[in-house]
């Protein structure tokens, strides 16, 4: 295990690549690795904070795109495996992430997590059926639109697909969900609450009544969603995409490709599940 405390450090890899450190500030964090072939990205403005970013195998691709926000992150990736993170997300506390089974995570641009989040793309202990004895809980990719806001405490697990301008409520657990857009969902299973909604980021704390009635209303749509065939990209796609390609390079290109295409409702129609 190869154990990086400072960018300076980061000079003497060998059998893995960081693109990019001369963007990189560390505070407080750590990037290992015990495996070969993987590649870590960091696009300008990338700043870990409290961090800690794990390669525990080999042939994979954590992808961190520019950040006006402060990095905090947990993040452990196995085997061919990818991971990216749009721009310009907002955490509220360390994001807890475990990538394994040669899956993928996805995040785009402008998301909101608070405290306390886990994703992870697999159970890490096998489950048989009694009567047939093969294995009946596969891992899965999880995918994550523009603008989506996840409440302090959520779980978001194998399988969830969640759509851009969606909210996922305080401590809700979302396992294989398809949530489309401008919709909230919360609770243990989460369910959907009500769907037409949006959010923005301003935060009410020290709101005086002033401020209340300044914001009662919201004059855009920039937070309103709708299919549109010509910027809708599939995260079935995706994933099928980054599941085929062998090496970290690979999939580096192809997330390079997708990232620089960026439309509004690139991340819209989901398939209720």
């Amino acid at each position: 295990m190869q154990i990086y405390k400072s960018v300076e450090e980061l000079s003497s890899l060998t059998d893995n690549r960081v693109i990019g450190a001369e963007n990189l500030t560390m505070q407080n964090s750590d990037i290992r690795f015990n495996g070969t072939g993987n590649i870590l990205v960091v696009e300008k403005g990338v700043k870990l904070v409290g961090s800690n970013i794990k390669f525990f195998a080999s042939n994979s691709v954590i992808y961190l795109s520019s950040n006006s926000h402060n990095y905090m992150l947990d993040i452990t990736v196995h085997n061919n495996s990818a991971v990216f993170i749009g721009k310009n997300n907002y955490f509220n506390g360390a994001l807890h992430a475990t990538v394994s089974e040669q899956k993928n995570l996805f995040i785009g641009d402008e998301g909101l997590f608070a405290f306390g989040i886990w994703i992870r793309t697999a159970d890490a202990h096998l489950v048989y059926s009694t009567k047939t004895k093969q294995r009946v809980n596969p891992s899965k990719s999880v995918f994550i639109g523009d603008h989506v806001w996840v409440g302090q405490d959520a779980f978001v697990l194998k399988g969830s697909r969640v759509a851009s301008g969606s909210i996922i409520g305080a401590a809700s657990v979302c396992v294989g969900k398809h949530i489309n857009s401008n919709e909230s969902w919360a609770g243990n299973p989460a369910k959907k609450i009500c769907a037409d909604v949006f959010w923005d980021e301003t935060c009410v704390h020290n709101f005086t009544d002033r401020e209340a009635a300044e914001h009662e209303t919201f004059n855009s749509d920039k937070y309103i969603y709708s299919y549109s065939k010509e910027e809708y990209v599939s995260f079935d796609e995706i994933d099928k995409m980054l599941s085929s390609l062998k090496t970290a390079g690979e999939k580096l290109e192809y997330i390079k490709k997708l990232s620089s295409g960026k439309t509004k409702n690139r991340f819209v129609k989901i398939t209720e599940v």
